[in-house]
């Protein structure tokens, strides 16, 4: 099955060299790589430009006009050929199983979500400057817990890999009651995301997409379903702004399209009446 892997990125250009390189390394071959730029910086096309030679890969931009994710996913949707879609964000890593893990627990009607190991700030910063590598994170995960938690690692469990649809992943999978979307791992089959029109434009001011998406993808008759411990993702730590006035302002935008069952949102993929 041909799979889209759509990665968001904004002017982070040393972040994607780390995920592109990490997509070279993946198990699973059968993908397409969508770059989608939320600006226009010379140094993700520099980035772009070392990999399509490993990567089939594509690039979309559009002007830096503040937080305008939703827009660039929606202009990179339809340039997508995969039967499946992956979504990941422009700040985390994949394991060399990602895809094959979101491939393999892939079922129609059915939304994957994963979650993803919070590095603290020095794995960050070592990871950045090539003095240590994703892969051997990854391959030596248990003998460098040390290393990761003296820096604060979050959710150090989350890293921990299960080759899916075994005996003992379906036994965890079947017990997590705890599921939910998060915008920088999930996927699923093309006809679904496009079913509720994609991302809502609407939602402004802050990125709460992974919220909005879930109560559309159960009012379209979609179910949540856990990928964790086995679609595995690295996220570089970096500073956050107090964003509290814009997201009381989406949070207000998405309980309206709740009380008028709006789950095809107006402004997405497609502009509707």
């Amino acid at each position: 099955m041909k799979c889209s892997i759509i990665i968001p990125t904004y002017n982070d250009s040393v972040a994607l060299e780390l995920i592109l390189d990490a997509l070279t390394k993946q198990t699973y071959k059968n993908f397409e790589v969508v770059v989608a730029e939320d600006a226009q910086n010379k140094k993700t096309k520099d980035i772009i430009a070392k990999f399509t030679n490993k990567l089939d890969i594509k690039h979309l931009s559009q002007e830096d006009d503040g937080n305008r994710k939703a827009i660039i996913i929606n202009k990179a949707l339809p340039d997508t050929i995969g039967e499946y879609i992956i979504f990941i964000d422009g700040d985390v890593v994949p394991y060399s199983t990602f895809i094959e893990s979101h491939i393999k627990l892939s079922k129609q009607k059915q939304i994957l979500c994963g979650r993803r190991v919070n590095l603290g700030d020095r794995v960050s910063k070592d990871l950045r400057e090539k003095s240590v590598s994703c892969i051997d994170l990854e391959k030596n995960y248990f003998k460098m817990y040390k290393y990761l938690n003296n820096d604060n690692i979050r959710h150090y469990e989350q890293g921990i890999y299960i080759k899916p649809n075994n005996w003992l992943y379906k036994i965890i999978q079947n017990k997590d009651k705890n599921i939910h979307i998060l915008g920088s791992n999930f996927s699923c089959y093309r006809e679904d995301i496009f079913a509720i029109n994609g991302f809502d434009e609407d939602i402004v001011g802050v990125s709460k997409d992974d919220v909005d998406l879930e109560w559309r993808f159960k009012a379209s008759g979609c179910t949540l379903i856990s990928c964790k411990f086995s679609a595995n993702l690295f996220h570089l730590n970096h500073s956050r702004s107090d964003r509290g006035d814009e997201i009381a302002l989406a949070n207000k935008q998405m309980e309206k399209n709740r009380l008028e069952g709006r789950y095809i949102c107006k402004n997405g993929i497609k502009k509707l009446n």
